[in-house]
């Protein structure tokens, strides 16, 4: 479904690793582009990591690959990392944004997008509820 947007899929090999649950393979076979953060970029996140100890060192490696590539966006679900993105200008959205290119593009039903949604929630995906709400009765009202 991501490649489907038409969209460069790009993360570190830091986060990758640290996917347990997911067939990483598969992804990267998919079009997934993992890249390694170079000498200079590693120093740089052991230094930031002192200033920012409430994200973990693997999530700001997004940031420091996307402080340096003006066409990155990142996308995370955890808010200290969004802050840190906005507050240096560098684009940030979470999954909700996946979901609205998904709908904008009819990739899925909007049947199928309130599934979705809900399945995240369910399985316990922190995602915020007023912004959940608005788009399932978005979504629902659109039928």
């Amino acid at each position: 479904m991501l490649w489907d947007l038409h969209c460069s899929w790009c993360t570190t090999d830091l986060i990758l690793a640290e996917w347990k649950t997911v067939d990483t393979d598969a992804l990267v076979r998919s079009g997934l582009f993992v890249v390694s953060l170079s000498d200079a970029e590693v120093l740089e996140l052991f230094r930031i990591s002192t200033g920012h100890k409430r994200i973990k060192p693997v999530d700001l490696s997004l940031f420091i690959h996307a402080t340096t590539r003006k066409d990155c966006i990142v996308l995370t679900g955890d808010r200290r990392l969004r802050a840190l993105c906005e507050g240096a200008g560098i684009p940030v959205h979470g999954v909700l944004w996946i979901l609205d290119l998904i709908h904008d593009r009819r990739l899925l039903s909007r049947q199928e997008l309130v599934k979705a949604l809900q399945a995240m929630i369910a399985r316990g995906n922190y995602l915020p509820d007023p912004d959940c709400r608005e788009r399932v009765s978005q979504w629902e009202l659109e039928e």
